[in-house]
């Protein structure tokens, strides 16, 4: 669900957490499906995002137990490359959390990005941001 990056509690199921966000920013049914709908159709670049963020911070991570001090600029390399997935993983959710905030009545929708965006400026890329 939208809210497992953006809203609800992580423990809740995706059912509750969809709930959650239609009773919150007042949803009406048909709003709460496109919703669902373009969670469903994120989740695959989400995972996919997800994969490269862990690849590039195992690949940091072995770069500063092999290089050591002597190869700093293969470690700023590896330091560059975790920071650039985790820019692509922030932009593509900031426009998938803009795509939902779209779907909401305009107040709403203000209300929404207000909440979740400067969350996602913080995202550690550790697991899902939430609100609470």
């Amino acid at each position: 669900m939208v809210t497992r990056w953006a809203g609800a509690p992580k423990q809740l199921p995706a059912d509750e957490q969809l709930a959650w966000l239609q009773a919150e920013f007042q949803l009406t049914p048909a709003q709460a499906a496109a919703v669902k709908i373009l969670h469903d159709d994120y989740q695959p670049v989400c995972r996919d995002h997800c994969q490269k963020i862990q690849q590039a911070k195992a690949g940091r991570d072995s770069a500063k137990r092999v290089a050591g001090a002597s190869a700093g600029s293969v470690v700023e390399a590896a330091n560059a490359e975790v920071e650039r997935v985790e820019a692509v993983c922030r932009d593509a959710t900031q426009v998938h959390l803009q795509r939902v905030a779209a779907l909401m009545e305009p107040v709403q929708g203000a209300r929404f990005l207000a909440l979740v965006l400067p969350k996602l400026a913080k995202q550690s890329h550790e697991g899902p941001i939430g609100l609470k």
